[in-house]
């Protein structure tokens, strides 16, 4: 779908929230009316407070459903956010708006449909670009300290809100926020630089504030409005799995660089209140390098591997799971005219390509904890969320030339270490061994793959790729042995001698 029709989309699902919010107005007004001619009406309703959530639901909420914010996708948009002020008082937020990485990238502050636009003290209302300067000119008052006069006082209070909230946002979350809206439904500003409006010093440039003062401006300049507020626009929402027909709309074939196979590891929990136990679906991808991003490819649409319980099923699994990656990389590689493309060793996976991360980015203080502890190297991102809705333990895992990252039998020599009992015995057993009920365990005491030392637990917490599906997995039976452990590093294994 092309940008125009998308626009066109959005502006169409305005007009319609529009009309339906106008019927339910009229309701709601008629029902006020007469609760208060009747003298029904309880102490301290308003038609504003009446109005206040209908609003919500039927103006904004679409709103932002056409914007590709969708207020019932908890991954998407979270209502009623709570956060606290530098008092530690506590803050809701009516809408935040989450990039991939759950970072505040939209603020929306909601007011009810009768509340008053901005506009000077006992003056009429003013036109779009007259409400960006007063609003410019209301924020450096507030900024300096100075006692406005340029704006209701109402407004003064709302934005000093507004201020309140981008300033609780931490530092390094508040460089992903890319606008903060305050919006009736009958009126609209947008604010493009939010860091600039509400924290920096001095007054916002009037052209980065961005005003609609009625419903038919609204309408009128919708297609401003999407191109400043579409999810796409502010986030990067390109998904990191594809089902190849997606692929080949997506990916230009000639701009693919590199490929490396890998896996779907799609992880649920099973079984009776009890007796519950994980279950695990396995589907196998090809991972395309375009740019400096890495795009799966998922054989979604096949029956998945099941990957079995009990390690003795390992060998047939690893099988079918090679002749389906095989038949399936084949498909793939035709399917865009790259038989050219040979799948590279998993050392060679760019250490660039990687999901960003939201972390301290200043220097900690000396004699502080994070200071003591030291920061694990740089290894290359191998084992990645899918991101896909309400897929909590779903990951891709890059394997490079191999089809698994299980080995059927580990390497080097034999170990006393795979046995609860045995490693409870040496006092060095990570807990109770079995197959537990979580969702990052799949091997169980006595597999050939499975690892009980604890002290090896704590050695892997900033190495391991695989911690988050594989927590006792041992590490001469995964693939990624040679990345996470360098050769220095092999004397401090348990299994080392």
């Amino acid at each position: 779908m092309s940008e125009a029709t998308e626009i066109d989309d959005f502006g169409a699902a305005l007009r319609t929230a529009f009309r339906r919010f106008k019927q339910e107005e009229a309701v709601i007004r008629a029902d006020y009316t007469n609760k208060v001619e009747a003298g029904l009406a309880p102490i301290g309703l308003n038609i504003e407070s009446m109005l206040e959530r209908p609003t919500r639901r039927f103006l904004i909420d679409p709103m932002l459903r056409a914007l590709d914010w969708d207020p019932d996708d908890p991954h998407s948009v979270k209502e009623e956010f709570r956060s606290w002020d530098e008092n530690e008082e506590r803050l809701y937020f009516d809408y935040l708006g989450l990039n991939r990485r759950g970072a505040p990238t939209l603020l929306v502050e909601a007011k009810g449909v009768d509340s008053v636009a901005p506009r000077p003290p006992r003056a009429p209302n003013v036109s779009r670009a007259d409400m960006a300067l007063l609003i410019s000119k209301a924020l450096s008052d507030l900024k300096a300290g100075v006692t406005p006069s340029a704006v209701l006082a109402q407004w003064m209070e709302w934005l000093g809100d507004l201020r309140t909230y981008v300033c609780s946002i931490d530092l390094v979350k508040r460089t992903y926020l890319r606008r903060v809206v305050i919006t009736s439904g009958s009126w609209l500003i947008i604010f493009a630089d939010p860091v600039t409006a509400f924290v920096d010093g001095g007054a916002p440039a009037p052209s980065g504030i961005h005003c609609c003062t009625s419903v038919e401006e609204i309408v009128e300049y919708h297609g401003d409005i999407y191109r400043l507020l579409a999810r796409r626009r502010l986030i990067d929402t390109l998904p990191l799995t594809l089902t190849l027909g997606e692929a080949l709309q997506l990916l230009d074939p000639p701009a693919l660089t590199n490929a490396y196979r890998g896996v779907v590891v799609a992880t649920r929990i099973s079984g009776g209140v009890r007796g519950e136990y994980p279950t695990r679906a396995i589907y196998p991808a090809m991972i395309l390098i375009s740019g400096d991003r890495a795009f799966a490819v998922v054989d979604y649409n096949a029956k998945p591997a099941e990957e079995p319980r009990d390690a003795a099923g390992l060998s047939a699994f690893l099988s079918q799971l090679a002749n389906r990656g095989q038949t399936f990389e084949e498909r793939v590689l035709a399917a865009f005219g790259r038989t050219d493309l040979t799948p590279l060793p998993v050392e060679q996976y760019p250490i660039t390509i990687r999901e960003p991360e939201i972390a301290d980015r200043f220097a900690s203080v000396p004699g502080s904890t994070a200071a003591l502890v030291a920061a694990p190297p740089l290894r290359p991102q191998l084992v990645r969320q899918t991101g896909e809705r309400n897929a909590e333990h779903e990951y891709l895992v890059i394997t490079g030339q191999a089809r698994f990252y299980k080995a059927e039998s580990p390497f080097g020599s034999p170990c006393d270490f795979h046995s609860f009992p045995t490693a409870r015995t040496r006092g060095c057993a990570s807990e109770v061994g079995g197959f537990d009920r979580v969702a990052n365990s799949f091997t169980i005491s006595n597999d050939p793959q499975h690892c009980e030392h604890d002290d090896l637990r704590g050695m892997r917490s900033e190495r391991c790729q695989l911690d988050r599906i594989e927590s006792h997995l041992c590490c001469r039976a995964c693939l990624f042995h040679n990345i996470c452990w360098q050769p220095g590093d092999v004397p401090r294994l348990p299994c080392a001698t």
